[in-house]
This record gives C-alpha cells, structure tokens and sequence, in this order.
C-alpha cells in the first residue's frame, strides 16, 4: 500500500494512472463478478464522471451518458444533470453515483428523482464515504473548515452512516451490500482498497407507486 498516496482521510490515489481507491473497488467488483452489468446494450448514466477507468469499462457495455450539474469540470462530453430535477431524463438502465449524495442539498428527493428515471430493474450504484454510526445533516451555519473536519470535505452537506441504506429503501428500491472485504486481502493490499461499501439499489419490477 507504500505505493499509494493519501488525500484526505478516505482516498488513496494510484501514483501512476491516479485513479482513486473507491473507483479501483468498483472495477475490481465488476472484474470478480461480484458486481454484474445485465446483458443487452445499456442506457447507463455517470453522475461526476471523475472515473475515467471506470467510464470506459461502462462505456463498453452500451451508451454511456456522462452528467453532472457542473458539466464543465469534467469535459466536454459531459452534459448537465441536475440529481434534484430530472425531467427528461427516462429510460436508464443503470445510475452511477461514486462519492456524489454528500454534496446533493435534499437526497431522499434525489432518490426519489433517480427512481423516476430508471427503468423496472434498473440499478443505482452508490458509494459514500461511510463516516459515522448515524447520518448527520451540515446545518447551514457550519462553516467549510468544520464541514470539512467533521464530514470529510468543505462542501459536504452531510455526513453518512450505514442507515444510508434505510433512506434508500425508503424511496421503494430494494438494496444489496457488497463490502471490500470481500476482496481477498492480498488483492486489497495490492490493489489500495480502503474499507468500502458499494451499495446497489434496484427498482422492482412492481411497486404499489406504479
């Protein structure tokens, strides 16, 4: 892990292709098959497509979409997606929020938008950075030097625990866990993989909102 450096408290960074620890667990979980793209030609959408790995794995199973709410920041194949309005938006097969849902102001409204968006089956991706017990709110006099100290960047707006998962299912999906340690632990080493949760929220084919 020497070869790996630190940024910040919950990133090591890959010296030679930079890619961040997050986005080498989620490619090792494709690879070990313990993550699964479903077959056909997908509809799948990239929110803050920093994960350049990552993109063009996705990219080769169907039409990618790369989108953020600063499309700017990431190039210009990147067009705007606002998580807290997605009219327009429909169809997809597969959402991919890698460290996105601590800076979105309202994420059960999020949720509730990506939902609308997804097709029956369809899949939501999601890795946050797990902090504490319980999920804390930022109340809007904490100044960026606390948000940082305690939520682990300036412009965090919360601070996640594992109950992410009951804000989830809130919405109607249906919620699976893929933890990193079950990655053996010599791959990990090799690899910089912190402790890391992937959590992988389908819509049901029925709901009693459809």
């Amino acid at each position: 892990m020497a070869a790996f450096y630190r940024f910040g408290r919950y990133t090591l960074i890959c010296p030679l292709c930079h890619a961040l620890d997050r986005e080498r667990f989620l490619i090792c979980a494709l690879d070990r098959k313990l993550l699964g793209l479903p077959a056909g030609r997908l509809r799948i959408l990239q929110i803050a497509p920093s994960e350049k790995g990552l993109s063009k794995r996705l990219s080769q199973a169907g039409n990618l979409i790369k989108g953020d709410i600063e499309p700017g920041r990431y190039g210009p194949d990147t067009v705007q997606v606002d998580l807290m309005n997605m009219n327009g938006i429909s169809d997809l097969d597969i959402v991919v929020l890698c460290h996105v849902m601590e800076h979105v102001p309202d994420d059960r409204h999020a949720f509730r938008q990506i939902w609308s968006s997804l097709k029956p089956r369809g899949q939501v991706w999601i890795q946050v950075p797990l902090i504490y017990r319980q999920t804390l709110e930022a109340p809007p006099s904490m100044s960026r030097s606390e948000r940082d100290e305690r939520f682990g960047g300036s412009d965090h707006v919360r601070a996640y625990g594992p109950d992410i998962k009951e804000r989830i299912e809130d919405v109607g999906f249906t919620v699976a866990r893929i933890h990193s340690d079950r990655i053996p632990a010599a791959d990990r080493e090799r690899l910089g993989l912190l402790p890391d949760t992937l959590f992988i929220a389908e819509r049901p084919e029925k709901h009693n909102s459809d």
